[in-house]
């Protein structure tokens, strides 16, 4: 049995973080049985300090790009088998732009607008894992994981522009987004790829989970096309 270890649902969505939900999206698209275990408490034990990991058969694997190579050397690729190379290669720069410059879009948008932050706050000690830390110490810590989270993005480089010219570049990613996908139902065509699992993740997190409010969250609700697949790939593998 594959076990997925995760942060945890947020609102409608399975996970708060896009990388976990790739994940579950990947095993569900591959018809893989798994069962998974959520709380921030496994960041720590994963090999990476990062999530999510899974664990099959006594193996580790950790990181969510090798987890899916994992899977389809192991499984067999099911999901992406279809593919051409050129789909591939295409698959391969839109998921750089996914999780590497519009991920860092949405970890602003929660983290460090202002107006985020009680919310923010809520949905961290409201999980089971936090809520056993006294509440001092619960105050201490959310002052260090902002801290640290603002200078991951100072050093990663979104973190150096101001709040309007970081929404103006993620809605140049949700547009090439948009523009490729167009009429398509997913975005390399009529079947569905790991393309679509990843972001699915980030989109979710963007359209569906209400609960935060950001000028970026407004500008993917303009993007008919990206709404509707949200809305369509969510009803096909997590409507259960």
């Amino acid at each position: 049995m594959i076990t997925v270890y995760k942060f945890g649902a947020l609102e409608g969505v399975c996970d708060a973080s896009p990388f976990c939900v790739k994940v579950e999206a990947y095993l569900r698209m591959a018809g893989l049985t798994y069962e998974s275990q959520a709380g921030p408490e496994y960041v720590m034990k994963s090999p990476k300090h990062k999530l999510p990991y899974i664990e099959d058969n006594g193996l580790v694997v950790a990181d969510s790009s090798a987890i899916l190579n994992y899977l389809k050397d192991t499984y067999g690729d099911s999901v992406d088998g279809h593919l051409s190379d050129v789909d591939k290669a295409i698959a391969i720069a839109f998921i750089r732009l996914i999780e590497e410059s519009l991920y860092w879009v949405l970890v602003h948008a929660r983290w460090c607008l202002s107006y985020n932050s009680t919310m923010l706050q809520h949905n961290i000690f409201s999980q089971p894992y936090f809520a056993r830390i006294p509440s001092p110490l619960r105050a201490i810590l959310i002052v260090k994981i902002k801290r640290d989270i603002k200078n991951q993005l100072y050093l990663q480089g979104t973190g150096r522009h101001t709040d309007a010219e970081i929404t103006e570049l993620g809605d140049q990613n949700l547009l090439a987004l948009a523009n490729f996908l167009r009429d398509k139902p997913f975005f390399l065509g009529a079947q569905p790829s790991s393309l679509d699992a990843v972001a699915y993740g980030m989109l979710a997190n963007m359209l569906l989970v209400t609960c935060y409010s950001a000028p970026i969250f407004e500008k993917a609700k303009t993007y008919q096309n990206l709404v509707e697949f949200t809305h369509r790939f969510h009803q096909r593998y997590f409507a259960l």
